[in-house]
């Protein structure tokens, strides 16, 4: 039953939660399936993969199924948390899935290039086909998937429904909302640098960062967001400030690097085979304005969010 006065979501609660922990069991799936990605790269397209990166991706997706199940089991018993979780599921999914669209989109011919690499002589019919196989699924669970979790869960309906199951107040209620969605995605982000360190490749002020040098960065910057996570979610100023300024440093880093570094560099960082990056490049260097507008949208669009919750913290 939701409070009166307002509607019982006890139903999406737990159809979304259902969809959610099977979303974190497909994700646990490709955490293991990193461990055939060696041989299965290796045969069907000649490119290696090394242990860092197959330990990568599986703490990664490892992580994330983790984090899918528990918010959709808090969603299915209407836990007071299980909202604003979702909703840093939902927010850090679309995010996320607009950065791969725009990759996509960018990179597309790359891509398919890429995939076809051992079919040079493949009909047209084939690049489209890989065409539609390489967008459709990035819009598909990159943008549709969670602009269908905030709709589920942006409701106050869905709010009062949990809290109407568990009238005692827990750790959530000690945070506005709006600041402890920024503060789980901070704080969830800084866990994931422990598996990107293994294998980083990161813009620096126009240069890119790899192996040791990079993992200490990453790692670093992986502790930064952790404590800005807890800063937001303590009420402080200073992780108000840190979140600001951290978004405009990273944002200068990344275009800088954009417009200095040339793609052959970044797929070099990736370990590509040659033969594949001679293929991707033979149309020219790709322009890097689709990734550069993205950034400053991204940059803008947190200024914003911050604007909008510094009410909440403490001077």
């Amino acid at each position: 039953m939701g409070e009166p006065g307002h509607r019982d979501r006890t139903v999406r609660l737990r159809l979304f939660g259902v969809l959610t922990i099977l979303s974190g069991f497909a994700a646990l799936g490709l955490a293991l399936f990193n461990l055939a990605l060696p041989t299965l790269t290796r045969e069907l397209l000649d490119v290696p993969t090394t242990m860092s990166q197959m330990l990568t991706g599986l703490l990664t997706f490892a992580a994330i199924g983790v984090a899918l199940v528990l918010s959709g089991v808090g969603s299915m018993r209407r836990r007071r948390w299980a909202r604003p979780a979702m909703l840093t599921v939902g927010w850090t999914w679309l995010f996320v899935g607009l950065a791969t669209v725009v990759f996509m989109v960018a990179n597309l011919e790359d891509l398919v290039i890429l995939a076809g690499a051992e079919k040079a002589s493949q009909p047209p019919q084939i690049d489209n086909l890989i065409r539609w196989m390489l967008l459709v699924p990035s819009f598909g669970f990159g943008l549709v998937v969670p602009l269908a979790v905030l709709w589920a869960y942006a409701p106050l309906d869905v709010l009062h429904t949990c809290r109407a199951r568990h009238p005692e107040p827990d750790w959530s209620d000690d945070c506005p909302s709006k600041v402890l969605i920024l503060a789980l995605a901070f704080g969830f982000t800084g866990l994931l640098a422990i598996p990107l360190a293994l294998k980083p490749v990161l813009p620096w002020f126009g240069g890119l960062l790899t192996g040791g040098p990079g993992a200490v960065v990453t790692l670093a910057s992986g502790v930064a967001f952790v404590w800005i996570g807890w800063s937001l979610f303590r009420l402080r100023l200073a992780g108000w400030w840190a979140t600001g300024i951290s978004s405009v440093v990273l944002s200068v880093s990344t275009i800088w690097t954009l417009l200095k570094i040339p793609r052959v560099e970044w797929y070099r960082a990736l370990e590509y085979p040659q033969k594949h990056i001679d293929q991707m490049l033979a149309s020219g260097e790709p322009s890097p304005w689709p990734a550069i507008g993205a950034t400053v949208a991204l940059t803008l669009a947190t200024g914003a969010y911050l604007a909008a919750i510094r009410k909440h913290f403490r001077d």
